[in-house]
């Protein structure tokens, strides 16, 4: 039996079987046989030719199988078996996380929308979202200012002098001043006079404790310079002023967020303002963060 007779029959069981294959892989499989064969002829040459037929009926039905294989994986549908030849590969999704801007210290200026970080020389690490339209400034290590064009209206802040007598004409420090605990200044600052002020409840804030209370100046009322930062700026509140205040222990770092409550303050303003504390992330310089929490609500 020739070759054209070989081809012919594999065609025939082709037509009748699952499935088909192109020109050029039903040579390539014959080819690999009439190869394979050539390749393995250890025997003389006298037993090929005492068993040639034999030979290449196993020859005729190797090919046919390698056949339906070719075709079978040529025909596979995409994705249809895992590890197949036409199983996709797995991708890597990129991060889509935004990579947090630093603050940078300076001036009062406008802050493109997005997420920001209260880098070096900020004390304390303060990843937070803001919208579009509003500003702010790091004031060095121990003060940072964000708001709407106009007030501030979110602060973080790091201090321990806090006045005696806030609305006094001439008001001086507590003496002696505010011990290192989150207890300490929020005792301290619970006990001023000339202020409305709430009892300090526990809050969460990015996974770490404190607690929180509101000041108040009676309508009419002020100035009240209520505390000074290390490096002299002070908070002075105006008469109907309120000021919620965060007083967190961030490994040992105390930290304040003070959320000032201007008169006049729009419901949209409350709303961002809420939104930015929402997005508060918080960690230690050099330290590792906890899980976020939702922040209390204004």
């Amino acid at each position: 039996m020739n070759d054209d007779e070989f081809e012919r029959i594999a065609r025939s069981w082709l037509a009748d079987g699952p499935a088909s294959m192109s020109d050029h892989a039903l040579r390539s499989a014959l080819d690999e046989v009439h190869v394979t064969r050539q390749h393995r002829a250890m025997a003389p040459v006298r037993r090929l030719t005492s068993m040639g037929n034999t030979f290449r009926l196993a020859a005729l039905t190797t090919a046919i199988m390698l056949a339906t294989v070719v075709a079978g994986s040529r025909i596979s549908p995409l994705g249809g078996g895992v590890g197949g030849a036409d199983a996709p590969s797995p991708t890597t999704v990129p991060s889509t996380s935004p990579t947090p801007r630093p603050m940078t210290t300076g001036d009062w200026a406008p802050l493109e929308p997005g997420t920001y970080v209260t880098d070096d020389p900020f004390l304390v690490r303060v990843t937070f979202t803001v919208p579009a339209g509003w500003e702010g400034n790091m004031g060095g290590p121990y003060a940072v200012f964000l708001g709407t064009a106009g007030p501030d209206t979110l602060r973080f802040q790091i201090f321990d002098k806090v006045y005696a007598d806030p609305c006094d004409a001439s008001p001086v420090l507590l003496d002696p001043l505010p011990g290192p605990s989150v207890d300490d200044l929020v005792n301290a600052l619970a006990g001023l006079p000339g202020l409305q002020i709430t009892s300090p409840t526990d809050v969460t804030l990015g996974a770490y404790q404190g607690k929180q209370l509101t000041l108040g100046v009676p309508a009419g009322g002020g100035p009240c310079r209520v505390w000074e930062l290390p490096l002299g700026a002070t908070n002075d509140m105006l008469g109907g002023e309120q000021q919620r205040v965060l007083v967190l222990d961030i490994d040992g770092q105390r930290l304040v967020i003070d959320v000032p409550d201007s008169v006049g303050l729009t419901p949209e303003t409350k709303a961002e303002v809420q939104a930015v504390l929402d997005s508060i992330h918080i960690e230690p310089v050099g330290g590792a963060a906890g899980s976020p929490s939702p922040a209390p609500s204004l």
